[in-house]
């Protein structure tokens, strides 16, 4: 597996922070990092595939990528990510306890995946383009990158406390959560639409505006993504993932993968 190194990132290796922006995000390929990471999706969707589980990411979407997490994005919508890497072997100058603040953010649980209001979005945008301007000669240059990073994550934190939950957009994001963490079982569509207080018809409407896929192939896609997570790194056999999965019957499985990924399982497990 890939592993991306703090030299290659940050500007040396004495820097506590650095950014990387991708339009679009290209990296499909599994891997882990040195560094921790702090996401913010600035446009598009997509699957965002950690620890080996798949989790729907979409605009607005925040979440904290640790330095023991393997990942990687999965080739679904077109993704513009903002990344604010953080250097663990760094300390901060001003600031303590802020992994205790991002971890409320953390990716490997999806119930964990923040969002933001478009216009709170746009002002963390702007925050992290301030953090990164270089402006020794009115502030010392870590004081000032520091403070911005401290507003970065109030208005992180806030939004998620004060933030409007009656807004379509939030209940769809909570609802996805839900859906991907239970993606596995049979899903009840009439249960699920009363819980989060949306028509059965309007819930459909949305998942399928927002992934571009009807409801049943949206819960196909994360199971297959997953299932080809578990083919390519470990040796547990095909009709068990299949099973593991969420898929009754091989066959079926079997067909699916082919049409999505064009290989059959035993087809991409050799070539892995």
């Amino acid at each position: 597996m890939e592993k991306l190194r703090i030299e290659a990132y940050f500007p040396s290796a004495d820097e506590k922070l650095s950014v990387y922006s991708s339009d679009p995000e290209d990296n499909n390929s599994e891997h882990c990092h040195d560094f921790n990471e702090l996401v913010i999706v600035d446009s598009g969707h997509g699957l965002h595939v950690i620890n080996g589980k798949p989790i729907f990411i979409q605009e607005g979407d925040v979440f904290f990528v640790r330095d023991n997490d393997y990942h990687f994005y999965d080739e679904l919508g077109t993704l513009k990510l903002i990344n604010v890497l953080i250097n663990p072997q760094i300390q901060f100058n001003y600031l303590t306890n802020t992994e205790g603040l991002l971890s409320r953010f953390s990716a490997s649980e999806g119930s964990h995946y923040g969002w933001l209001l478009p216009d709170v979005k746009n002002h963390c945008r702007g925050l992290v383009g301030q953090m990164f301007t270089n402006n020794r000669e009115q502030d010392p240059q870590a004081l000032q990158q520091e403070g911005l990073f401290f507003q970065l994550i109030m208005n992180l934190v806030n939004q998620q406390e004060s933030g409007d939950r009656n807004h379509t957009q939030y209940k769809l994001h909570r609802m996805l959560g839900y859906l991907q963490e239970h993606c596995f079982t049979e899903i009840n569509w009439t249960d699920v639409a009363d819980a989060f207080l949306l028509t059965q018809r309007t819930l459909f409407r949305r998942i399928k505006e927002t992934t571009g896929m009807t409801p049943e192939n949206y819960l196909k896609r994360l199971r297959l993504v997953s299932a080809r997570v578990k083919i390519k790194n470990t040796e547990t056999s095909i009709t068990d993932i299949a099973f593991m999965c969420g898929f009754s019957n091989s066959n079926h499985f079997t067909t699916s993968y082919k049409q999505v990924f064009g290989l059959t399982p035993s087809q991409e497990r050799k070539k892995a």
